[in-house]
């Protein structure tokens, strides 16, 4: 059963985020707290796109995404899916994302979700974005920085050229 997210569904889903994150070597180290605050984050932010999977009153997934105006429409941003290891493969992402979808489209009109993964293109996660209609996209460019690192560049004692 695919529902809207409620409160009490964040701790269960922030031990799944986390065991998900423990078994991929990405350089991300989550803690059942840090996802915690992570799924509270959505569900505060944007609670009516925020969907969890439910098996046998347990919940085993979820997807959220934030709505930001663009010039082409209201796009979803920063979009999140994620299925425990053992329902993955039961094609619940994909109800999971049928929700989300048509609600954003029903509710914002969105036209566009955009979001960030990783791995090889070969492999899961990217292999099966491809196949549901995913592509990369050819022009934007994910960039990030240590603030404190760009503060120290930016101090006005370097010798900095803006160019």
């Amino acid at each position: 059963m695919i529902r809207l997210v409620e409160e009490k569904d964040i701790k269960e889903l922030a031990l799944i985020y986390k065991d998900l994150y423990d078994d991929v070597n990405i350089g991300e180290f989550w803690s059942i707290e840090s996802a915690e605050k992570l799924l509270r984050y959505w569900y505060e932010k944007q609670g009516d796109l925020f969907f969890v999977a439910e098996e046998d009153g347990k919940a085993v997934g979820a997807v959220m995404s934030g709505v930001k105006p663009w010039f082409d429409g209201n796009r979803l941003v920063d979009t999140e899916i994620f299925v425990s290891k053992p329902y993955q493969e039961r094609h619940i992402g994909k109800e999971l994302y049928k929700r989300h979808l048509a609600v954003a489209q029903s509710i914002y009109q969105a036209k566009v979700i955009e979001f960030h993964t990783y791995g090889d293109e070969s492999e899961f996660p990217q292999n099966w974005y491809n196949r549901i209609g995913f592509k990369k996209d050819k022009e934007l460019i994910i960039m990030n920085a240590d603030i404190e690192k760009v503060l120290n560049h930016l101090s006005p004692e370097k010798d900095f050229n803006d160019r």
